[in-house]
C-alpha cells in the first residue's frame, strides 16, 4: 500500500477549504474511489482500514465534509454546496466511484444525477431511509431542532436530540457524554442538520430524488449488512428497487461492523461492475 498524502487540502466552489487524504496509487494510475460520511462522522478508521485493505489496486479518497475535522464550513449551508465539494474532489481523482455511507449515501446518489460521467458508480452502505415506507424522509427535529440549539450555543443539546431521534436510550447518555468523543460530536453537532436537509431532499423540493431516480444510470451496489437492523434491510431493498442500474449484496459481519475486507470486496465488485477492474 501507497499512501499518498495523509492530510491535503482543496477549495469548493465557493472558497471552502476541504481537508481530505489519499490512500493507493497516483490519481489516473488505478480506478478511485470517494468515501461519503454520513451523519456525526468524518473519515471514521473503518474507511482507513477499507483503504489499507484496497491498497495499491485502487485510490481512496476520504475527505471531511464541510464543518468537519479539517474543513471549513461557509454560511448559508445548501446540498448544492456538498455537491461542488464532491465535484472538486473528483478534480483531484479523475472520474470515480462514490462509496455512500448511511446517510451519505443519499449524498452520493445525489452527486451521481448532478454530476453525470464524473461519477463513475456508487456504493451505498446501509442507507437510512426506507423510500417505501411513506414516512416523512427526515425527522423535523434533526433540522428545526438542531439548528435551534446551535443558535442557542448548546451544541450538546444538538447532540442529544439527534440521539433521541435515532432511539438511543436515555439511559446511555451520560455514558456519552463522558465519553472522550463527545467534545468531537459537539464540534460538529450543527452537520446533523446538514444531513437531515439531504434526507429531507430525497421527497422534497423541486429538485427531490425521488423525481430523479431515472437519471442515476451508474452502477449502483445497495449493501447492508448480515446483522443489519430490519429498518436498514427494508431501505436498502427499496432503493435498490428503484435504480434503474442497481444490485443488492449483504456483506457479512454484524451491521454497520462489517469487517473491512468485505467492504473492500464491495468496493472492487462495483468497479468490477463499472469495467475499470
Amino acid at each position: 500500500m501507497t499512501t499518498i498524502t495523509a492530510d491535503a487540502f482543496t477549495t469548493s466552489a465557493d472558497g471552502t477549504r476541504i481537508a481530505y487524504d489519499l490512500t493507493g496509487p497516483t490519481p489516473g494510475l488505478a480506478p478511485a474511489i470517494v468515501v461519503v460520511d454520513g451523519v456525526l462522522a468524518h473519515r471514521l478508521p473503518v474507511t482507513l482500514a477499507v483503504a489499507t485493505v484496497l491498497g495499491d489496486r485502487v485510490t481512496t479518497l476520504r475527505y471531511d465534509r464541510r464543518g468537519r475535522g479539517g474543513s471549513g464550513d461557509t454560511p448559508p449551508y445548501s446540498v448544492d454546496r456538498e455537491i461542488d465539494d464532491i465535484a472538486a474532489l473528483l478534480e483531484i481523482t479523475g472520474p470515480a466511484a462514490l462509496l455512500g455511507i448511511t446517510s451519505g449515501t443519499f449524498l452520493a446518489l445525489r452527486a451521481a444525477a448532478d454530476l453525470g460521467a464524473d461519477v463513475t458508480g456508487v456504493l451505498c452502505f446501509e442507507p437510512t431511509y426506507d423510500i417505501a415506507s411513506g414516512e416523512p424522509p427526515t425527522d423535523p427535529r434533526m433540522i428545526a431542532g438542531v439548528e435551534t440549539c446551535i443558535e442557542m450555543g448548546d451544541p450538546g443539546s444538538a447532540v442529544e436530540l439527534f440521539l433521541d431521534v435515532v432511539g438511543m436510550p436515555c439511559r446511555l447518555l451520560p455514558r456519552m457524554r463522558e465519553s472522550p468523543s463527545w467534545a468531537g460530536l459537539e464540534a460538529i453537532a450543527p452537520t446533523i442538520a446538514y444531513d437531515g436537509r439531504i434526507l429531507a431532499g430525497v421527497a422534497l423540493g423541486r429538485r427531490a430524488l425521488m423525481s430523479r431516480w431515472h437519471q442515476i444510470t451508474q452502477p449502483v451496489l445497495v449493501a447492508d449488512g448480515a446483522a443489519s437492523a430490519v429498518s436498514v434491510t427494508n431501505a436498502a431493498e427499496s432503493l435498490a428497487a428503484v435504480l434503474p442500474m442497481a444490485r443488492r449484496v449483504t456483506l457479512p459481519g454484524q451491521g454497520t461492523d462489517v469487517p473491512p475486507q468485505a467492504m473492500a470486496e464491495a468496493v472492487e465488485s462495483l468497479l468490477r461492475t463499472v469495467g475499470v477492474r
